[in-house]
Order: C-alpha cells, then structure tokens, then sequence
C-alpha cells in the first residue's frame, strides 16, 4: 500500500473519482463530499495528470467515464463498498440498527406503521426511516429501499412486496358533491389532480386513459403536485380526483378515508421490491426484518 502514492496524488483522490464516476456529474459528487465543486474539478484533473491517464470525458452535456476510468470504476467502487460496510460492522456491531429508504408516501402510508409494529415485536432493534424524493441505492447509508423496478426483476437481495396497480380516487365527499362520474370521459368535468415528481417517474393521467381507449379524453391541469403524499393528502382534503397507487392509497380505501369512482383499473409490468445491495452478507436480524416487512405487505 506504500506504493499508492506511485499512483494517484492521495488516498482522497480516490473517494473523489468515486463518487464522480457514480453520479458521472461533479456537482452531486462535490455535494456527497461537502467539498466545492471546482475542488471535486480540482482533484479529479489532479489525479489524471499524477496518472497520466484522462479518467473522464467532458462535454457540453456533461462528462462520461473512458476506458480507463470505467476499469478503474469497476475495481474501485465494490471495494469502498466493502470498506464502508466493514467500518459500518466495527462501529456499530451492537446496535441493531435498520435503516429504511422510501418515498414518502410510501413511508407514511405503510412503514411507518408497520416499523411501529415491528418495533414493539422485536423489542430493542432500532429502525430508521429515511424519506426521499428519488431513489437511493442500498448498500451505502441504507440497509434496504423500497423501489419500484420491473414485474419480473430477479435479482439477490430482492423481494417482491406488491404489483403496480393504477385507478382512480377521490374522497366521498368530493364524490358526492361534484358532477356524476361514471365513465372516462366524466373526468373532465371535474378538478384533475397531476402528480409530476422531478426524479421518479410515473404514469400520467394521458397514459393512464390510453390504457383503456380514451387517449382523446383531455384533461384539465386543475392541480398539479411533485410529491405524492401531497396527492393523497389533497385526495382527502376533497380537493379533486387522482390516479391511486395500490400500495400507498389501497389502505385508505379500505378505511373508507378514499374510494374508487371508476371500475377501470391497470396492473401495470412494473412493480414495489424491498432491496438490499446484491453484494452484502446480511445479518441475519436483517435478513428476518426483509422476509418479516414482505410478509406484512403481502395483501396491499
């Protein structure tokens, strides 16, 4: 390891190009870092030229690894991966801690419940709930996320929790207040609510009336909203209609809080998965908290 230094300008140099060829952007990179991103620039020019070796390609659209920067990315990345998940063992060996990522829908709808639930079960483990706007690879700050992925993703560490179902919902009262709606094209008498969430991406209300034959049905922009708890809070405000997801709104319904004005209903080829790194060994208290929340979502 003496020799390192042959190599690269310093061991920081590496922690730096990871994170740039992860996200292939310097801003992301220089904001995981808490550095200034003409330093995360600063460093990683400084690497190449200790190299000699151009690691990345840079354009007006952004940069792209090269050869050399894609090989040493592949070698680089699953064993800071390892290191990480060392010193998270070292440190933390005795604290049973979990830690969840999930939208937040998803976290106020479900987990949360079901973490309380859990907690009281398994009395002394700890679990934290991280809410996010896009998704978070497991592996790194979290033990598991709850993603959305393909209906016939197969992969290690990975475990089906329910199908993507779409309809519509509405409140009661917003039903029972408003013009009828009794078909598709009843929708554009009614306030239209549009969730547009900036980092995952969803079927849209236009997607959504081609499904079933009525992509000529056009709908207001009555209000549109970037998170899809708001969706679900304005729902029950009885602000207007919106397309439910089954795994955060088939509870509500249940409850009575929603219902579903229109029969029309789409399984979509997508669907919700718990995840864990495919790489990691998990504890065996993880790995029961993994089979224990798919079991408790089973049903949604």
């Amino acid at each position: 390891m003496t020799r390192l230094s042959k190599y690269i300008p310093s061991a920081n140099s590496l922690l730096v190009f990871e994170a740039a060829a992860r996200y292939l952007n310097f801003r992301l990179a220089s904001e995981e870092l808490r550095m200034t991103q003409p330093n995360v620039s600063h460093a990683i020019k400084a690497m190449e030229q200790h190299m000699g070796l151009l690691l990345f390609n840079r354009g007006n659209r952004g940069v792209s690894l090269t050869a050399a920067g894609s090989q040493l990315y592949a070698t680089l990345h699953p064993a800071l991966q390892q290191v990480e998940q060392a010193l998270e063992s070292l440190c933390y060996q005795d604290q049973h801690t979990i830690t969840v990522a999930a939208s937040t829908s998803v976290a106020a709808q479900w987990l949360l419940p079901l973490i309380a639930e859990y907690q009281r079960k398994f009395a002394g483990m700890k679990v934290q709930i991280i809410t996010t706007d896009r998704n978070i690879d497991p592996g790194g700050e979290v033990d598991f996320s709850i993603r959305r992925g393909p209906r016939d993703l197969q992969s290690k560490n990975c475990w089906h929790i329910a199908d993507e179902n779409l309809y519509a919902i509405c409140s009661p009262t917003y039903l029972a207040s408003s013009p009828p709606l009794n078909k598709l094209s009843d929708l554009v008498n009614h306030t239209i609510i549009h969730n547009r969430e900036p980092f995952r991406r969803r079927m849209s209300w236009e997607q959504w009336l081609a499904h079933f034959g009525s992509a000529d049905v056009v709908l207001p922009e009555s209000l549109i909203l970037s998170d899809y708890q708001l969706v679900l809070q304005a729902c029950m405000a009885s602000e207007g209609v919106a397309l439910g997801w089954s795994v955060t709104s088939g509870k509500l319904l249940q409850q009575g809080i929603l219902v579903q004005p229109l029969p029309q209903q789409l399984t979509t080829d997508f669907a919700f998965y718990v995840m864990a790194a495919e790489q990691v060994n998990m504890p065996e208290h993880k790995q029961k908290f993994a089979h224990w929340l798919c079991q408790r979502f089973q049903g949604i």
